[in-house]
Protein backbone atom coordinates (compact mmCIF):
# COMPACT_ATOMS: atom_id res chain seq x y z
CA UNK A 1 0.00 0.00 0.00
CA UNK A 2 1.62 3.30 -1.31
CA UNK A 3 2.03 5.68 1.62
CA UNK A 4 0.80 9.29 1.48
CA UNK A 5 2.33 12.40 3.46
CA UNK A 6 0.58 13.88 5.60
CA UNK A 7 0.18 16.96 3.21
CA UNK A 8 -0.51 14.84 0.63
CA UNK A 9 -2.92 12.75 2.11
CA UNK A 10 -5.00 15.88 3.14
CA UNK A 11 -4.66 17.31 -0.34
CA UNK A 12 -6.28 14.53 -2.41
CA UNK A 13 -9.26 14.11 0.46
CA UNK A 14 -9.92 17.55 0.40
CA UNK A 15 -11.33 16.84 -3.14
CA UNK A 16 -13.31 13.86 -2.51
CA UNK A 17 -14.72 14.92 0.33
CA UNK A 18 -15.97 18.35 -1.68
CA UNK A 19 -18.18 15.67 -3.79
CA UNK A 20 -21.80 14.53 -2.33
CA UNK A 21 -21.46 11.38 -0.36
CA UNK A 22 -22.71 8.41 -1.78
CA UNK A 23 -25.19 5.75 0.88
CA UNK A 24 -26.33 2.43 0.44
CA UNK A 25 -28.00 0.05 3.27
CA UNK A 26 -27.15 -3.02 4.70
CA UNK A 27 -29.71 -5.14 6.18
CA UNK A 28 -29.70 -6.88 9.45
CA UNK A 29 -32.39 -8.68 11.40
CA UNK A 30 -35.60 -6.37 11.38
CA UNK A 31 -32.96 -2.99 11.24
CA UNK A 32 -30.57 -1.40 8.79
CA UNK A 33 -27.42 0.25 8.77
CA UNK A 34 -26.76 2.85 5.89
CA UNK A 35 -23.31 2.60 4.26
CA UNK A 36 -22.47 6.39 3.53
CA UNK A 37 -19.21 6.55 1.09
CA UNK A 38 -16.61 9.57 0.68
CA UNK A 39 -13.89 9.07 -2.30
CA UNK A 40 -11.38 10.83 -0.62
CA UNK A 41 -8.10 8.90 -2.67
CA UNK A 42 -6.60 8.26 0.12
CA UNK A 43 -5.16 4.67 -1.45
CA UNK A 44 -7.03 2.48 1.27
CA UNK A 45 -10.56 1.92 2.81
CA UNK A 46 -10.92 3.69 6.36
CA UNK A 47 -14.25 2.50 8.38
CA UNK A 48 -15.30 4.97 11.29
CA UNK A 49 -17.26 3.49 13.40
CA UNK A 50 -18.08 6.14 16.31
CA UNK A 51 -20.63 5.19 19.10
CA UNK A 52 -21.25 1.65 19.35
CA UNK A 53 -22.61 1.57 23.05
CA UNK A 54 -21.99 -2.02 23.49
CA UNK A 55 -24.60 -3.43 26.18
CA UNK A 56 -27.35 -5.90 26.08
CA UNK A 57 -29.97 -3.28 25.20
CA UNK A 58 -28.04 -3.25 21.58
CA UNK A 59 -27.09 -6.74 20.37
CA UNK A 60 -29.09 -5.92 17.10
CA UNK A 61 -26.81 -2.80 16.61
CA UNK A 62 -23.65 -5.22 17.89
CA UNK A 63 -24.49 -7.13 14.85
CA UNK A 64 -25.09 -4.16 12.55
CA UNK A 65 -22.01 -3.08 13.07
CA UNK A 66 -20.50 -6.57 12.44
CA UNK A 67 -22.63 -7.01 9.19
CA UNK A 68 -21.43 -3.67 8.02
CA UNK A 69 -17.79 -3.74 8.71
CA UNK A 70 -17.68 -6.98 6.75
CA UNK A 71 -19.90 -5.33 3.75
CA UNK A 72 -17.54 -2.29 3.58
CA UNK A 73 -13.97 -4.46 3.85
CA UNK A 74 -11.94 -1.56 4.96
CA UNK A 75 -8.46 -1.72 5.61
CA UNK A 76 -8.44 0.87 8.51
CA UNK A 77 -10.78 0.50 11.49
CA UNK A 78 -11.45 3.72 12.86
CA UNK A 79 -13.57 3.73 16.78
CA UNK A 80 -14.85 7.49 17.27
CA UNK A 81 -15.65 6.71 21.02
CA UNK A 82 -18.52 5.78 23.60
CA UNK A 83 -17.85 2.17 22.64
CA UNK A 84 -18.99 1.29 26.06
CA UNK A 85 -21.44 2.91 28.29
CA UNK A 86 -23.06 3.20 31.71
CA UNK A 87 -24.95 -0.23 31.09
CA UNK A 88 -22.15 -2.64 29.34
CA UNK A 89 -21.57 -5.45 31.54
CA UNK A 90 -20.21 -8.24 29.32
CA UNK A 91 -16.67 -7.36 28.78
CA UNK A 92 -15.71 -10.84 26.81
CA UNK A 93 -18.28 -10.29 24.69
CA UNK A 94 -17.06 -6.86 23.81
CA UNK A 95 -13.32 -8.75 23.49
CA UNK A 96 -14.86 -10.48 21.02
CA UNK A 97 -16.21 -7.79 18.70
CA UNK A 98 -12.94 -5.90 18.64
CA UNK A 99 -11.48 -8.97 17.53
CA UNK A 100 -14.27 -9.40 14.40
CA UNK A 101 -13.82 -6.08 13.74
CA UNK A 102 -9.93 -5.51 13.87
CA UNK A 103 -8.18 -5.07 10.63
CA UNK A 104 -4.71 -4.53 9.59
CA UNK A 105 -4.58 -1.00 11.15
CA UNK A 106 -6.84 -0.26 14.20
CA UNK A 107 -6.60 3.23 15.44
CA UNK A 108 -9.49 4.64 18.49
CA UNK A 109 -10.11 7.42 20.64
CA UNK A 110 -12.35 7.58 23.61
CA UNK A 111 -15.95 9.70 24.30
CA UNK A 112 -17.83 10.86 27.05
CA UNK A 113 -19.19 7.24 27.98
CA UNK A 114 -16.16 5.73 29.26
CA UNK A 115 -15.59 8.50 30.88
CA UNK A 116 -18.56 8.65 32.44
CA UNK A 117 -19.15 5.19 33.26
CA UNK A 118 -15.90 4.68 34.85
CA UNK A 119 -14.76 2.47 32.15
CA UNK A 120 -12.09 4.39 30.90
CA UNK A 121 -8.92 2.01 31.99
CA UNK A 122 -10.63 -1.15 31.11
CA UNK A 123 -11.96 0.16 27.16
CA UNK A 124 -8.16 0.98 26.75
CA UNK A 125 -6.65 -2.13 27.66
CA UNK A 126 -9.15 -4.04 25.70
CA UNK A 127 -8.78 -1.68 22.81
CA UNK A 128 -4.82 -2.30 22.91
CA UNK A 129 -4.82 -5.57 23.78
CA UNK A 130 -7.01 -6.27 20.47
CA UNK A 131 -4.60 -4.22 18.29
CA UNK A 132 -5.95 -0.92 18.85
CA UNK A 133 -4.04 2.19 18.75
CA UNK A 134 -5.49 4.61 20.95
CA UNK A 135 -4.77 8.20 20.42
CA UNK A 136 -5.30 11.14 23.77
CA UNK A 137 -4.72 14.43 22.60
CA UNK A 138 -1.64 12.86 20.37
CA UNK A 139 -0.42 11.92 16.20
CA UNK A 140 -0.20 8.58 15.29
CA UNK A 141 1.10 7.49 12.15
CA UNK A 142 -0.37 5.22 9.49
CA UNK A 143 0.17 3.96 5.99
CA UNK A 144 -2.36 6.97 4.97
CA UNK A 145 0.07 9.69 6.80
CA UNK A 146 -0.84 11.21 10.40
CA UNK A 147 -4.08 10.95 12.10
CA UNK A 148 -4.41 13.19 15.29
CA UNK A 149 -6.91 11.87 18.01
CA UNK A 150 -8.99 14.24 20.37
CA UNK A 151 -9.81 12.84 23.94
CA UNK A 152 -13.76 13.66 25.07
CA UNK A 153 -13.10 17.10 26.83
CA UNK A 154 -15.32 17.13 29.70
CA UNK A 155 -15.80 21.09 29.23
CA UNK A 156 -16.03 20.31 25.16
CA UNK A 157 -13.17 22.71 24.98
CA UNK A 158 -10.18 21.60 23.24
CA UNK A 159 -7.06 22.70 22.26
CA UNK A 160 -5.70 24.39 19.08
CA UNK A 161 -4.09 22.50 16.57
CA UNK A 162 -3.05 23.14 13.07
CA UNK A 163 -3.36 20.15 11.05
CA UNK A 164 -3.84 19.05 7.18
CA UNK A 165 -4.47 15.61 7.70
CA UNK A 166 -7.20 13.16 9.38
CA UNK A 167 -8.42 14.46 12.53
CA UNK A 168 -10.32 11.75 14.74
CA UNK A 169 -12.90 12.89 17.93
CA UNK A 170 -15.64 11.64 19.74
CA UNK A 171 -16.96 15.50 20.13
CA UNK A 172 -17.43 16.89 16.72
CA UNK A 173 -17.48 20.45 18.40
CA UNK A 174 -13.35 19.89 18.48
CA UNK A 175 -13.82 20.82 15.12
CA UNK A 176 -13.48 24.44 16.21
CA UNK A 177 -10.42 24.41 17.33
CA UNK A 178 -8.60 22.88 14.20
CA UNK A 179 -7.26 24.68 11.13
CA UNK A 180 -5.08 24.00 8.26
CA UNK A 181 -6.93 22.36 6.47
CA UNK A 182 -7.91 19.11 8.33
CA UNK A 183 -10.73 16.44 7.35
CA UNK A 184 -12.46 15.86 10.67
CA UNK A 185 -14.44 12.60 11.53
CA UNK A 186 -16.78 13.07 14.69
CA UNK A 187 -19.77 11.11 16.05
CA UNK A 188 -21.56 11.56 19.33
CA UNK A 189 -24.57 13.13 18.54
CA UNK A 190 -27.15 9.64 16.91
CA UNK A 191 -27.83 12.19 14.27
CA UNK A 192 -29.74 14.50 16.62
CA UNK A 193 -33.48 13.55 17.45
CA UNK A 194 -35.85 14.70 14.04
CA UNK A 195 -39.33 14.84 13.58
CA UNK A 196 -41.05 15.31 10.06
CA UNK A 197 -37.48 16.44 8.41
CA UNK A 198 -36.86 18.63 11.24
CA UNK A 199 -33.78 18.32 13.93
CA UNK A 200 -35.76 19.34 17.33
CA UNK A 201 -32.44 17.70 19.51
CA UNK A 202 -28.50 17.70 19.25
CA UNK A 203 -25.88 17.43 22.24
CA UNK A 204 -23.99 19.43 19.04
CA UNK A 205 -24.11 22.33 17.12
CA UNK A 206 -23.04 19.91 14.34
CA UNK A 207 -25.39 17.38 14.20
CA UNK A 208 -25.04 14.50 11.06
CA UNK A 209 -23.65 15.07 7.72
CA UNK A 210 -20.74 17.12 5.90
CA UNK A 211 -19.59 20.46 7.10
CA UNK A 212 -17.12 23.48 5.70
CA UNK A 213 -15.36 25.47 8.53
CA UNK A 214 -12.95 27.78 8.60
CA UNK A 215 -9.74 27.43 6.91
CA UNK A 216 -10.98 24.98 4.76
CA UNK A 217 -11.77 22.21 7.63
CA UNK A 218 -14.25 19.71 6.74
CA UNK A 219 -16.47 18.02 9.48
CA UNK A 220 -17.91 14.70 9.03
CA UNK A 221 -20.29 13.63 11.73
CA UNK A 222 -21.62 10.40 11.87
CA UNK A 223 -25.24 8.84 13.36
CA UNK A 224 -23.08 6.31 14.93
CA UNK A 225 -23.74 2.66 14.99
CA UNK A 226 -25.65 2.11 18.38
CA UNK A 227 -27.93 3.53 20.75
CA UNK A 228 -29.01 4.22 24.11
CA UNK A 229 -32.21 3.68 26.45
CA UNK A 230 -32.38 7.79 27.16
CA UNK A 231 -31.31 8.19 23.64
CA UNK A 232 -33.18 6.46 21.30
CA UNK A 233 -33.14 6.85 17.07
CA UNK A 234 -35.52 8.76 16.23
CA UNK A 235 -35.92 9.30 12.52
CA UNK A 236 -32.16 8.60 12.32
CA UNK A 237 -30.82 5.39 10.76
CA UNK A 238 -27.55 3.74 12.19
CA UNK A 239 -24.55 4.70 9.93
CA UNK A 240 -21.14 3.45 8.98
CA UNK A 241 -18.76 6.10 6.98
CA UNK A 242 -16.20 4.42 4.54
CA UNK A 243 -13.78 7.16 3.10
CA UNK A 244 -11.30 5.38 0.08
Amino acid sequence: MARLSRRGFIGVALLGVSAAATASTVATLDNRVEITRIDAGLGARLAFLPDIHYHDLGERHVEMALDAVAEADPDIVVLGGDLVDEETRDFDGLERLLKEVSRGENIAVLGNHEWWSGYSGRAATLLRRNGFKLLSNEYGETSIGGIYGYDWGENRAYHAIKFNGLVISHDPNAADSVSGGALVLAGHTHGGFNLLGLTIYSNSRYTRGLYSLRGGVRLYVSRGLGQMFLQPRIHSKPELLVID
